[in-house]
């Protein structure tokens, strides 16, 4: 029994000592793969910005602002809205610094792959809600990005193989056999953001027509890093 402990005993001894020895001949490296993509996805962002003295009767109109804007949005199909937000905040006199009324500022989200009817919808919206149109993000829809991906991690693992090769072969080793591998996707959406003018500065039939919507691209990019081991 105690001749078995001590084989034991040496045997996982040489185990811990054999994992502490470095392995031979062990090379890391990173293979890139990446594309330019159009953007498929708008999402605009407009806005009401309304005061009064009443809190209530305040409320009451940035509601039936926003309540007509998500109307319109019916006649839309192909435009979804991502959701609404309200905010009120008291408003205070330059000299006197007291309160003198409340403003309001509701927004309004939509999203929408159809950027001829987003666009037009915008129009609309400015023409009979009285909105605003605070800006438009342009970006990659999930589908979209998964499928390029995909592409892309099959694009980085081939040229994972084909910088290992060059490696071996200057090298002059006899082979090479993967270590380990990993993967990272990494997505940078177009930076540009389109404005548009407040409507005190825009002339009422420029704020009626449609809005003017250039998606650009997204850059969607897979990093392939690892290490493989060299044979003698």
């Amino acid at each position: 029994m105690m001749h078995k402990l001590g084989l034991m005993c040496a045997l996982l001894a040489g185990s811990v000592w054999a994992a502490e020895v470095p392995q031979r001949n062990l090379v890391n490296f990173e293979a890139v793969a990446s594309r330019e993509v159009s953007n498929d996805l708008a999402t605009a962002t407009l806005f009401v910005e309304l005061s009064d003295a009443n809190p209530a009767r305040l409320a009451e109109k940035v509601n039936l602002a926003l309540s007509g804007a998500l109307k319109t949005l019916k006649q839309y199909p192909a435009v979804q809205s991502a959701g609404t937000t309200y905010a009120t905040y008291p408003i205070y006199g330059n000299k006197s610094n007291k309160q003198e009324g409340w403003r309001s500022r509701g927004e309004l989200q939509l999203t929408s792959k159809d950027f001829s009817a987003l666009s037009q919808l915008i129009g609309d919206l400015q023409a009979s809600s009285g909105l605003q149109l605070a800006g438009v993000r342009y970006s990659v829809s999930d589908a979209a990005k998964s499928k390029v991906e995909e592409l892309l991690i099959e694009e980085g693992i081939a040229a994972f193989k084909r910088r290992a090769a060059l490696i071996q072969r200057s090298m002059s080793a006899k082979d090479w056999q993967l270590v380990n591998m990993n993967i990272n996707t990494g997505y940078r959406p177009e930076p540009r953001v389109m404005m548009m003018k407040s409507a005190p500065m825009m002339d009422a039939a420029v704020s009626a027509a449609p809005a003017p919507i250039e998606s650009g691209e997204s850059h969607v990019q897979v990093n392939v890093n690892g290490s493989i081991q060299l044979g003698d």
